[in-house]
């Protein structure tokens, strides 16, 4: 088995996680004043568009929503650097990234660190290595099948 960082998918692949690190690190580290007109248009469009679809979510306020969808192409970005079985890895990472990030926030003048944010980020995490592990399970399953047809 090669090391993933020595390939050309990989080197790709450690690029996408450091894009995707900067860009929560960005979202959620700078100054609100740099960040609240982007934020607040995201908020209004996911308040227009899935207003119905909220409703029937619990607790699926917009707030919790971004939370998520920021913390999901992490998630992927992570799995896709780990092997097939340390898919729990990524979610540990999206876990303590999000909690450096709310404890990084209670220094930053105009942020408030909120609890709540480090278990939304972490399901958004989830949810990112499941897009990645579920599809290489299934995968695999298909492989270990084929090889066990073709040897008898």
């Amino acid at each position: 088995m090669t090391d993933p960082t020595t390939t050309r998918r990989g080197g790709i692949r450690v690029l996408a996680a450091l894009i995707a690190i900067a860009a929560v690190a960005a979202l959620t580290l700078a100054p609100r004043w740099i960040v609240a007109p982007a934020r607040g248009a995201f908020m209004r469009l996911m308040d227009a568009v899935t207003e119905p679809l909220l409703l029937w979510i619990p607790y699926g306020e917009a707030e919790r929503v971004l939370n998520t969808i920021m913390f999901v192409p992490l998630g992927v970005t992570i799995a896709l650097l780990l092997t097939r079985r340390a898919w729990p890895l990524a979610i540990l990472a999206g876990f303590a990234l999000s909690a450096a990030v709310e404890y990084a926030q209670a220094s930053i003048p105009g942020r408030v660190p909120d609890p709540d944010d480090i278990l939304w980020n972490t399901i958004g995490a989830a949810i990112g290595v499941a897009l990645v592990t579920i599809p290489r399970l299934l995968a695999a399953a298909i492989r270990a099948q084929r090889a066990r047809t073709t040897r008898t």
